[in-house]
C-alpha cells in the first residue's frame, strides 16, 4: 500500500515537474524536501530506481531553483546510489555533470 502510494507520488510530480522552468508550486522550497523526503523513502523500501529516479526529479527542480547546494546534494545521493548498485561508470558521468547554473544552463 505505501509502494502504490509512493508510486502514484512519483507519477504525479514527473507529471509536474516535465515541462521546463520552475513548476507553478506554492512553496518550492517544501516541493524541494517533498522530493528529498519521496526519494528517501524509496531507499528506505529498497527501491533504487526509484530513488534514482526522484533524485534525478530533485536535481532537475534545484537547478531550475538555482539552488546549487540542492542540486550538489541531489547528485551526491545519485552517485551514492549507483555505486550501491556497482554502476561506478555511471556515478562517475553521474557525478561529472555540470549543474547548469550559469546564464546559458538549465
Amino acid at each position: 500500500a505505501l509502494s502504490q502510494s509512493l508510486d502514484e507520488a512519483l507519477s504525479l510530480w514527473k507529471q509536474l515537474l516535465e515541462s521546463p522552468g520552475i513548476p507553478n508550486v506554492r512553496i518550492p522550497e517544501q516541493t524541494v524536501t517533498s522530493l528529498h523526503l519521496l526519494a528517501t523513502l524509496y531507499q528506505l523500501l529498497d527501491k533504487p530506481i526509484q530513488a534514482l529516479e526522484s533524485f534525478l526529479l530533485l536535481r532537475s527542480l534545484c537547478q531550475r531553483l538555482g539552488d546549487v547546494p540542492g542540486a550538489a546534494a541531489a547528485l551526491c545521493h545519485l552517485t551514492r546510489l549507483l555505486l550501491r548498485l556497482e554502476c561506478p561508470t555511471h556515478a562517475q558521468v553521474s557525478s561529472g555533470m555540470t549543474l547548469g547554473m550559469g546564464p546559458g544552463g538549465a
